[in-house]
């Protein structure tokens, strides 16, 4: 145990916005998932991290173990509706009820540029893909649900992308595309229920050296993953994204701070609703 951590997100500004809330976050090992796990206990909330690579899950548990909030972790692959309802049963037995999930966990396995058009892809890709975006959103939410249902109260957020718009990821963008009528038509079916479902849509993100340890792209090595994403300034004018009016990428903690937001009682009367977090991006369908 190291010296204890007396701040984990400075932009917090001293808030406490999930004070008692119990929170899962999916992919939280590292990225836009660490940085929210960090943010959500610093607003006093307590965290189940789930994580298919242990290092990453173990070190954000030890962050905020050196803080002194309450967490655990949860390691596999939410990519099938027996995992996900095992991660939610190991929830409600570790804190006694959910307020909060968010649905991190993705990612594309082709990158822009790539040259790939859609009919180029193979079907291997196209499954891998939607698999490793879409279902892991599906299965977690719809395990979720029910115990949110009974108790009356919950929100849900998932990660869309700018993507939908984007050239050279045609199953990424299908998935990412399923995410969002996902979130519309449950935001109707939750309602009643006093439980919300809304997306942040990142754009570009930077990262801080060492906050990657594993690549998504199966095969690809971290390294690898880490030069795409921090120590050079992603292309902001790039044809196979959406440009970024702000001419720089975004942070973990700035799509950290969206997601806090919809998870906070701030947004109690919002649901079926997205945030874009890309400099003025533009990220509708």
């Amino acid at each position: 145990m190291t010296q204890a951590t007396k701040v984990l997100d400075e932009r917090a500004a001293g808030g406490k916005r999930l004070l008692g809330k119990i929170g899962i976050v999916t992919g939280g090992g590292q990225g836009h998932g660490r940085a929210t796990v960090k943010r959500f206990a610093e607003e006093g909330a307590s965290v189940m991290i789930a994580d298919r690579n242990p290092p990453g899950a173990e070190r954000v548990r030890d962050e905020l173990l050196d803080y002194g909030a309450d967490c655990d972790i949860w390691l596999g692959d939410v990519g099938s509706p027996e995992a996900a309802k095992s991660l939610v049963e190991a929830t409600m037995e570790r804190f006694g009820r959910i307020d909060v999930l968010v649905n991190v966990v993705g990612g594309t396995f082709s990158l822009p540029g790539s040259g790939k058009k859609g009919w180029e892809k193979t079907p291997e890709d196209i499954v891998a893909n939607i698999q490793n975006n879409l279902f892991t959103c599906l299965w977690c939410t719809w395990a979720v649900m029910p115990y949110m249902i009974e108790q009356r109260s919950g929100s849900i957020i998932t990660f869309g992308s700018h993507a939908v718009r984007g050239t050279d990821r045609m199953p990424y963008a299908v998935s990412k595309g399923g995410i969002g009528a996902l979130v519309t038509s449950m935001s109707l079916e939750l309602a009643p229920h006093n439980v919300r479902i809304n997306m942040v849509v990142p754009h570009a993100s930077s990262r801080a050296e060492g906050d990657v340890l594993v690549g998504r792209i199966p095969g690809d090595t971290a390294s690898a993953e880490s030069k795409r994403t921090h120590g050079s300034r992603p292309d902001v004018s790039d044809p196979h994204l959406s440009p970024i009016p702000m001419l720089r990428p975004g942070t973990p903690e700035e799509v950290a701070a969206a997601v806090t937001f919809f998870a906070s009682d701030d947004s109690t009367f919002t649901t079926g609703e997205s945030i874009c977090v890309g400099g003025g991006a533009f990220c509708r369908l």
